[in-house]
């Protein structure tokens, strides 16, 4: 079984990527969903979150707060490094699990989807056999999100200034697939050439040891 990580920045049209990897027979694993299950109340992170940052970035009902834990993290790096850690160590040990299951039922691929998936590779927290980085044009990422999120240009912009830029993904994934079509259509089209050909790729690795 082939494991992807697969990650890029908003706009860039992992979602459409993610939907040809799905009918290529991938299972996909959200990370966004996945942190969002493990933050109830009684689970792990949420436990952890609470032993390192106090009952102060939750609300009375214990949910958590995430403006508050932004406030307290973000332009704080080591109190930003103490929640990657948290975050990285619980997320990572379930992706393991997850994907452990889904070997056992000779699954052909898994796909992990998350922003941070380079960053916690790196960390040692999560593993995988090829991270792909999905980019487009700055231009093209702002036209999408505007559209999509019925958001200004200026919104749209600053939600772009606040993630990685391209060159990150470029220089820390193991392959890079391009979204600089026009239509979703032709997008996927490429997608679905360029998926087939690097499972193809990896099977063949993989079965020759």
């Amino acid at each position: 079984m082939i494991v992807f990580g697969i990650t890029g920045g908003t706009g860039a049209g992992k979602t459409s990527a993610l939907r040809v990897l799905e009918r290529l027979g991938a299972y996909l694993i959200d990370c966004d969903a996945l942190y969002y299950e493990m933050l109830r109340p009684g689970e792990a992170i949420h436990s952890a979150l609470h032993e390192t940052f106090g009952g102060g970035i939750f609300t009375p009902g214990g949910t958590l707060d995430r403006q508050k834990l932004g406030d307290r993290v973000f332009g704080a790096a080591a109190e930003l490094e103490k929640l990657n850690a948290i975050v990285f160590t619980h997320l990572g040990a379930e992706l393991a699990r997850q994907i452990a299951v889904e070997e056992t039922k000779q699954r052909r691929c898994v796909a992990v989807d998350g922003i941070n998936m380079i960053q916690a590779r790196q960390a040692g927290y999560f593993r995988c056999d090829c991270m792909v980085g999905i980019v487009a044009p700055e231009e093209r990422r702002l036209q999408r999100i505007m559209a999509r999120d019925a958001i200004s240009r200026e919104y749209a912009q600053k939600r772009i200034d606040a993630q990685k830029p391209n060159s990150f993904y470029l220089d820390n994934c193991d392959v890079v697939l391009e979204n600089d079509f026009e239509s979703q259509e032709l997008f996927e089209r490429s997608v679905k050439t360029f998926f087939e050909d690097l499972i193809r790729r990896w099977e063949k690795e993989k079965d020759h040891g």
